[in-house]
């Protein structure tokens, strides 16, 4: 028979069945790379912005802005030669979006493979296995949240999106998704509640380089054919060093709608691997529940911290991290989701934690806003190996193990 903590590691990595989703998601970013794609080519059918740029330690602003501007006249050299008598113009995000694919192709593609390839890398690589070269903590990017925080003309409130947001480091270039929906299972956004119920990364995002973002969103029409782009972009990240982990508050804006994503540079990190398990009793009858992680540091600063590009003030008027929640799942009054023999499935389970900070894996359950009911187990980080803790809410009883791993940030073509 096997034990509880096999059982926990086996069903919560296993691969969910998405084939709809990926069909889904090859109508809508197919591969093709031949005269006929690019000739025909137009916003609404494709997508993705900005730059990539070269792995190398970070750089100062005007070092960067020197660079970026020289790649960017040799990326669109390449990628407008046959078209040249056409207008670029610069702040147009659909243009930046076809600019960054071309390039993205013609720079990267040889070593990274096809563009749509999302990462292979997976998580808690070195959990069990210490890696062959001596590795240390790094710097990692935490997304918090996203959401529609602006509406062009022609659209209103609600929205039934689909499709894409992903990010992509230097590790492998390719996309670790954070959001992706198909058509048929898309999610109904509201003025009230305007955030995407987020599913990633899938391994904690390197940020020793500029992190790119890509988006592609559409929303459902009462026909396929009615269907509309709600954003279509890539917008590249870059944060200078700072002394202590900060928010970053990041707004991309498209030609039809504006994203705030609510992120994280979380400074000498490494990854956690979070898996629950009701191992006794049933999750209260009626109640919602949100399970959720967080960062403690061990050195807490109120001051903000201006090194860092993005600031976004919390309470108190501070960028810390601290105390921050990545939510890990949020459901209503249903039963609690579950994929087999009790292993709790969680929308998403890596986050990023600061060595020598502890990590606090919380559920909160609650009905009609109140008879609220709410538990915390903390663990400390650690650069490899598993923490494990309990969680009771009311009768329901779960087990919660931690796996720890560094992170590499040397590239790893394919």
């Amino acid at each position: 028979m096997e034990k509880a903590t096999e059982v926990l590691m086996r069903e919560g990595l296993k691969e969910r069945d998405c084939s709809d989703l990926e069909v889904e998601s090859q109508q809508i970013l197919g591969c093709e790379e031949d005269d006929a794609f690019w000739d025909n080519f137009e916003a609404d059918t494709f997508w993705d912005n900005n730059e990539e740029v070269y792995v190398a330690p970070p750089v100062t602003r005007y070092e960067h802005a020197e660079t970026k501007a020289s790649c960017r006249k040799m990326v669109a050299t390449v990628a407008w030669s046959d078209d040249e008598e056409e207008e670029e113009d610069d702040d147009d995000p659909d243009r930046e979006a076809l600019r960054f694919r071309k390039g993205w192709n013609y720079i990267w593609s040889r070593k990274y493979g096809c563009f749509e390839d999302t990462t292979r890398i997976p998580p808690m690589r070195y959990t069990d296995e210490p890696p062959l070269k001596r590795i240390y903590p790094c710097h990692t990017l935490q997304v918090f949240s996203a959401k529609i925080a602006g509406l062009g003309d022609g659209f209103q409130w609600p929205l039934d999106v689909f499709g894409l947001v992903a990010i992509r480091d230097p590790v492998d270039r390719n996309r670790n998704i954070i959001f992706q929906r198909s058509r048929v299972e898309c999610q109904t956004l509201s003025e009230k509640d305007p955030h995407l119920v987020l599913t990633g990364p899938t391994r904690a995002v390197v940020l020793s380089d500029p992190v790119t973002i890509e988006v592609y969103l559409k929303v459902k029409g009462p026909i396929e054919l009615k269907d509309k782009t709600l954003c279509f972009l890539a917008d590249e990240i870059l944060c200078l060093i700072p002394v202590h982990s900060c928010l970053l508050h990041r707004t991309c804006t498209s030609r039809f709608s504006t994203l705030e994503f609510t992120l994280g540079h979380i400074i000498f990190s490494v990854e956690a691997a979070i898996f629950v398990r009701v191992v006794d009793g049933t999750w209260p009858n009626g109640f919602h529940g949100q399970f959720s992680a967080s960062m403690v540091s061990s050195g807490v600063t109120s001051s903000v911290d201006h090194d860092c590009e993005d600031e976004v003030p919390v309470i108190g008027g501070t960028t810390s991290v601290n105390h921050k929640k990545v939510i890990l799942l949020s459901f209503g009054d249903e039963k609690l989701p579950m994929i087999g023999d009790g292993v709790v499935e969680l929308s998403r389970r890596v986050v990023s934690v600061e060595v020598n900070s502890k990590l606090k894996v919380s559920v909160k359950a609650w009905q009609n806003d109140k008879d609220v009911m709410e538990t915390v187990e903390e663990f400390m980080a650690k650069e490899a190996d598993r923490s494990f803790g309990t969680l009771d809410i009311g009768s329901c009883k779960m087990d919660v193990i931690v796996a720890w791993s560094l992170v590499s940030n040397h590239p790893e073509p394919r």
